[in-house]
């Protein structure tokens, strides 16, 4: 190992040694060219132009201290070790940079064109913020970015080698370039740490690839397309969070794992097609849609992550969302499964929180709601009335599989909805009459809050799939119902089953009442001299008019919504029973 000095002037450094190397700075040439084994020094002040040619061996250095020359060349060349260049001198060198053992990379803010690392087991850092117009390719070792930003064409890391790509804490690499900007494609020994930040710069209409091939989850990078109408064909490994704001072109349609979030623009296209989403982050991620059609299908599969929308999701016509493991949190939006998909469960541990969100099943063909595998499934209220919505026209079924649902479910569709097995729910509601419920003979399905009522001349039907009994389970209260035809149907449970005096009796029913109510109770004021009160929803079905008592001092006062739908009118020989706090009075209307 030794020292070599340029002493050449302008000159090439090739295979010939000639008078141009010195063994010390300023000395006489004659030394020997330089090796991987020799450190090499630029050092002089005048104007040299060193022009790096073939032929030349490479070294184990390079140090520009000092040197106010050019360096130039279009030949590749290796250095084993560090290569630092300074501010005062010029490098115009377009060759490939080869690295192959562990050094320093201080740029100085000149602009370089390819860099290849390799060697195993070595180490370059950056020491500077680093410009490359050509392709930055890791074969080998480890590129440390060390914090700093890198602006190249490429990176390229496609091998079965052990290789890492460390960012630090802040680092960030922006590719340049157009054509394929990222290639990973053989990428499961490829690990990346720190940051992790990629940013694609592109603002062009030329195609870009982005190549992640066979990267880990563990090792996904972060990514943000930051403008262009190109057509993007993206990988589907290694994508953490990924973020296509200010990007207008188009997106290619492949499977994809999505490790951390995802937020599409408003202004790019997604390809529809039939490879499937998958959304597999095992801690928080954030999905944001802008407005966009998800014209694919999608499966959320993160082992105790979740999949947290930050705006509503409508899915393509055909497509189906497929919960596996993991929390979907509505979190006040709608999610839009496709009007011939459905939203369907698979084995796994999975949660559907709503916190006042919507889940829309729109197909009337198939089942439009399939807890297909119903061990480990959850749902949770959280913040708000969260509701499942049935709105296909025609007929659709709703395969509950006996599990709790802590949200409403409306029919939203004239067609029958089918409710199969033994459920739980906190509502059961309709959003339009005329309208249809089949419950599944045998079963029974308990609920809090009955919202279910027709009108004049819009009945719904409450029914069974066969000529024997469902069971409607209510613990305590009073359901208030009106315009229904029920057959088939006990109501049970403990509370009170009105189902109205508009509302028919179709045969093969217990526990239902088909009359109104007479019974009205009203409480006196402190003073005991008037006025009575009738509390809201104290009754169905009867206008009343109140009279005053030969007591009081004031009128009646009965709130606005004391009946329910539209009463029929009164009948002037029906005596109510008020109960006041000091006495009882009899009162005909």
């Amino acid at each position: 190992m030794a020292n070599r000095y340029w002493v050449g002037g302008t000159a090439s450094w090739d295979g010939t040694a000639g008078t141009k190397w010195a063994t010390t700075s300023g000395g006489a040439g004659g030394a020997a060219i330089p090796t991987s084994a020799d450190d090499v020094f630029f050092d002089t002040t005048t104007s040299d132009v060193v022009t790096i040619a073939a032929g030349n061996t490479g070294a184990k250095s390079i140090t520009c201290t000092g040197f106010n020359g050019t360096i130039t060349g279009t030949a590749a060349i290796t250095v084993a070790g560090s290569v630092t260049l300074v501010t005062g001198m010029t490098w115009s060198y377009t060759g490939t940079l080869t690295i192959n053992a562990t050094g320093t990379l201080t740029s100085a803010g000149k602009t370089f064109a390819g860099i290849t690392k390799t060697a195993a087991a070595t180490t370059l850092t950056l020491a500077d913020n680093l410009t490359s117009t050509g392709t930055i390719t890791l074969d080998n070792g480890t590129i440390n970015i060390n914090d700093k930003t890198v602006s190249a064409a490429a990176f390229s890391s496609s091998n079965s080698n052990t290789r890492t790509l460390a960012f630090g804490s802040s680092g960030v690499l922006n590719l340049t370039g157009t054509g394929t900007v990222w290639n990973t494609g053989t990428g499961a020994l490829l690990t990346t740490s720190g940051s992790k930040t990629v940013n694609v710069t592109s603002t062009g209409s030329t195609s870009i690839s982005f190549l992640t091939g066979g990267m880990t989850s563990a090792n996904a990078i972060n990514i943000n397309f930051l403008g262009g109408t190109y057509s993007l064909s993206l990988g589907g490994n290694g994508l953490r969070d990924v973020d296509f704001t200010g990007f207008a072109g188009s997106l290619n349609n492949t499977t994809r794992n999505w490790v951390g979030n995802l937020k599409i623009s408003t202004g790019m296209t997604l390809t529809a097609g039939t490879s499937i989403q998958n959304f597999v982050a095992t801690t928080i991620q954030e999905l944001t849609t802008n407005g966009k059609t998800f014209d694919f299908p999608i499966t959320q599969n993160g082992s105790g992550g979740t999949l947290k929308l930050l705006d509503s999701l409508t899915m393509g016509a055909t497509r189906t969302f497929t919960h596996t493991n993991g929390t979907l949190d509505l979190n006040g939006n709608t999610l839009t499964v496709g009007s011939t998909g459905a939203y369907t469960t698979a084995t796994g541990t999975k949660n559907l929180t709503f916190n006042g969100g919507i889940l829309v099943c729109p197909n009337g063909s198939t089942t439009a709601f399939n807890n297909a595998a119903p061990t480990n499934f959850t749902t949770t209220a959280g913040t708000g009335t969260g509701e499942i919505r049935m709105t296909a026209a025609g007929a659709k079924t709703f395969v509950g599989a006996g599990s709790t649902f802590n949200c409403t479910l409306s029919n939203n569709g004239a067609g029958a909805l089918t409710i199969s097995g033994s459920n739980t729910f906190t509502t059961l509601a309709n959003g339009v009459q005329p309208t249809t419920f089949t419950f599944t003979s045998g079963t029974t399905t308990t609920l809090t809050n009955w919202n279910i009522s027709g009108t004049s001349g819009n009945l719904v039907t409450i029914g069974s799939t066969a000529a024997s009994a469902h069971t409607l389970s209510k613990a305590s209260g009073t359901v208030s119902a009106d315009y229904l035809t029920i057959s088939f149907s006990t109501a049970t449970g403990g509370a009170t089953w009105n189902a109205g005096a508009n509302s028919t009796d179709g045969g093969n029913n217990t526990g239902w009442v088909f009359s109104a109510p007479s019974g009205i109770t009203a409480s006196m004021a402190a003073s005991e001299v008037g006025p009575d009160i009738l509390a809201a929803n104290a009754f169905i079905g009867y206008a009343v008019t109140a009279a005053m008592a030969a007591s009081e001092v004031g009128p009646d006062i009965f709130v606005s919504s004391a009946y329910i739908g539209t009463p029929p009118p009164p009948v002037v020989v029906d005596v109510y029973l008020i109960k006041l706090r000091s006495f009882t009075e009899h009162r005909r209307f």
